[in-house]
Order: structure tokens, then sequence, then C-alpha cells
């Protein structure tokens, strides 16, 4: 359920961007998308029994969507799968067990190129999808969650209306008993359609 609504959250942000640009109602429901994502991200490094291959189609996902993303927004960020999949790395980092100096080292490594390759939402968005992982089901998450938001609207100059997507800590609080395996080729064929239909359209 929480993937359909991070889908639908995320179509109305972009049909916003594309179509209505003025109308800040598309804007303020675009903002839950990316925090719904990056919770799946976290729950999906629970349950997959092989991260390798998760992060595999991440990356495949990412690679394929990055023209049609490219030429739908006019921009020369690295789309959002990119900055998933770092997450995604460093929560795998944070549980293995190699040495804590390589692990330390790597991290910055990932959030260096995260940064400075300027991967969709950057740093807040791997914090988001880490903190989603490292405190699940804690009374206090909604306060991390507004930590790193308002770092990220200072550090990347996002709009005060990025706060909106704190709501997302409510949204999973109230639909994650719902929660239920999408289709693979739905859930990762979703990213890359829906922007070449509205590239098409």
């Amino acid at each position: 359920m929480i993937k359909i609504i991070a889908m639908l959250t995320m179509l109305i942000d972009h049909i916003g961007l594309v179509y209505f640009p003025n109308a800040e109602i598309f804007t303020v429901i675009g903002r839950l998308a990316f925090p719904l994502f990056a919770w799946g991200v976290a729950k999906g490094f629970e349950r997959t029994g092989n991260v390798k291959m998760y992060a595999l189609r991440l990356l495949a996902v990412a690679i394929i969507s990055q023209y049609p993303y490219s030429l739908l927004f006019e921009n020369f960020q690295l789309n959002v799968c990119f900055t998933l999949l770092a997450g995604l790395l460093i929560i795998q980092l944070y549980k293995s067990k190699i040495s804590y100096i390589l692990k330390v080292t790597t991290v910055l490594a990932l959030l260096t190129v995260t940064h400075f390759f300027n991967f969709e939402y950057g740093i807040y968005g791997i914090a988001t999808i880490v903190i989603f992982h490292l405190f699940k089901g804690k009374y206090y998450l909604i306060l991390l969650q507004t930590a790193a938001t308002t770092i990220g609207i200072v550090m990347y100059r996002f709009y005060p209306v990025q706060l909106v997507s704190i709501l997302s800590v409510g949204i999973i609080a109230l639909f994650e008993i719902y929660d239920f395996k999408l289709n693979k080729i739905i859930q990762y064929g979703f990213y890359p359609v829906h922007m070449a239909l509205l590239l098409l359209l």
C-alpha cells in the first residue's frame, strides 16, 4: 500500500512540474513521495535474500531512467534511483563485518560521490533511508526526520515546503500493516515508464 501511495504522489508531483508548475498543491503532495520510497528501500533491505541483486536492479533502473529524467526535467542531476542505491549500499556497509576503518572510509566515499556528482536529494536523501532503517518504530523517528529535513533544506536550499515530507512518518504508521509485495515489473518499471509517458504526452 505504501509503495502505491509513493508512486501516486510521485506521479502527481511530476505532472505538476511538467504541466502545472505554478500550482503548489502538486508540489505539496509530491513531497511525500521520496521518504516513502526511502522507507521502501529500508524495508526492502530487511526482506531481500540477495542484497547484490537488489542493488543491481536499482542500478539498472537508475541507468535506464537517466535519459528520460534529464529530458523531462531539463537538468543534469543523477536521478533519485542513484540516491536510493547509495542508501542501500550504506545500510549494507553498516551491517557488514568489515573493519571499522574500511567501513567508515567507504561510507564517507559514497557520501562524497553522492554530494559532488549531484545525486537527487543528496546526503539528505541517504540520511532519510538510514534513519528509517535504524530507528523504525521508534517514537522519536519523526524528530529525526524533522532534523534531517531541516538540514537538507539548509544544505541544498530546498523550498521550505519540503517539511511536508515529515508527514510520511504518519502515513507509514497508518498503512504499514496493509503493506504487500508488488509485482517486480510494476515496482521497478514505474519510474522510467511514467517519465517516458509524460514525455510522449
